[in-house]
């Protein structure tokens, strides 16, 4: 930290960030410099940063960046709860298998009938909820696939 507190003086550098710290780093990493954003995994699937990294982030006053608000494609649309493709990393990601996607299908499907009574799509419900955690909160949803970016 103390390097990239002598990049910001020398207006090499105009904000730092940390990515998938804990609440001990954020916290002395703070202490050297001023933290601007932590990135994390945060969804409706991912919330373990809830208990420790949220508040913490709240009481420094450290905006918050979620990457993967859509549980790694998982809430994208029921292609991605029903299929992989082929070779996909995601394929050997114990979300994906065994009795895990069982349990993340029912889940899918709660979510499915959430959104029709909402009028939206799983996805759009999905980035919603992380959204609507607050004013610090900005999710970086994200694709492999050109053809999925409007």
């Amino acid at each position: 930290m103390g390097e990239l507190k002598k990049l910001v003086e020398e207006g090499k550098v105009k904000y730092v960030g940390l990515s998938e710290a804990s609440a001990d780093t954020i916290r002395r990493a703070h202490a050297v410099h001023p933290i601007t954003a932590v990135q994390m995994e945060w969804s409706l699937w991912t919330r373990d940063i809830e208990e420790d990294i949220i508040p913490l982030c709240r009481e420094l006053g450290i905006g918050v960046v979620p990457y993967s608000p859509l549980g790694r494609g998982f809430f994208a649309g029921r292609a991605a709860v029903e299929s992989l493709p082929s070779g996909s990393l995601l394929s050997k990601h114990p979300r994906y298998t065994g009795e895990n996607l069982e349990k993340n299908k029912v889940l899918y499907t709660r979510l499915e009938i959430l959104s029709t009574k909402y009028g939206c799509t799983p996805a759009q419900l999905a980035l919603a909820w992380v959204l609507h955690q607050g004013d610090d909160v900005v999710p970086i949803p994200g694709t492999l696939f050109n053809i999925r970016v409007l």
